[in-house]
């Protein structure tokens, strides 16, 4: 079986991604790799192809997670994220952070975790997470536990604070702009329990899709891919790498 993966909207310089069951490196390690994506795509059987709807997708996913592993020892493994009988996901927050995780669900009273990460994003922009410290959030008047997310060069420092939904941010400061300050509880990315593939979620003023979970031949998960609006607009689409952090970021504005 072979699955050929349209673009979902990248604006990249490249219109257009083929990703067939195929061997391939990717940050390190080789693998066979099976990709499912929410929206339409090609699909190819037998030599013969024709457009997927969107639930063909998400049954081909299911099937794919709920498969028979010889082994489940990665803490990354599918059968750790993904729930068969509620066809939902649970999206680690130690996927943001790039932290290493043992494969348990943290309930979202505890999601703060140490986090001491340093990764490239889009290969180039050197980010660093750390925490969590204390920090009085400037709309609520209140002490939160907080990670700090810099820049290497010094052009972005940001807080973030997670919760049931998520991971979202509750300041920023960039150079040349004005600072901004939120309320906890909007998301930047997607976390905790009822995620599905192909479904959109609002969070204050935010909303998140998840459009691509890629898994290994033996059910480990090789990264996440998700658009991220704000309000209305398609703002960004980030991909993250587990044990590393976002690998990819790519700009939707003005597409």
């Amino acid at each position: 079986m072979i699955y050929l993966l349209k673009d979902f909207g990248l604006r990249t310089g490249t219109v257009s991604r083929e990703n067939h069951s195929r061997k391939e490196t990717v940050m390190g390690a080789t693998r066979f790799s099976l990709a499912i994506v929410a929206g339409a795509v090609l699909f190819g059987m037998a030599g013969c192809s024709g457009t997927v709807s969107a639930q063909q997708q998400k049954s081909a996913f299911h099937d794919r997670a709920c498969a028979s592993y010889p082994s489940r020892s990665n803490p990354w493994h599918i059968s750790n994220l993904y729930d068969c009988s509620t066809r939902t996901l649970y999206v680690p927050y130690h996927l943001w952070t790039g932290a290493e995780w043992d494969g348990s669900q943290t309930p979202a009273a505890s999601c703060m975790h140490a986090a001491a990460t340093e990764f490239n994003v889009n290969g180039t922009s050197v980010t660093r997470i750390n925490g969590p410290v204390q920090w009085t959030n400037q709309v609520t008047g209140t002490v939160e536990s907080i990670w700090v997310r810099t820049k290497a060069d010094g052009s972005k420092i940001q807080h973030f604070t997670c919760h049931g939904k998520g991971i979202g941010r509750v300041y920023d400061s960039r150079i040349g702009r004005a600072h901004r300050h939120w309320a906890p509880g909007r998301c930047k990315f997607p976390a905790g329990n009822g995620w599905q593939v192909g479904k959109r979620r609002s969070c204050n003023s935010t909303s998140i899709e998840i459009t691509e979970i890629e898994i290994d031949e033996d059910g480990a998960m090789v990264h996440l891919t998700f658009k991220w609006w704000a309000g209305q607009n398609l703002d960004h689409i980030y991909r993250y790498v587990p044990n590393y952090g976002m690998a990819n970021a790519w700009d939707q504005r003005g597409s």
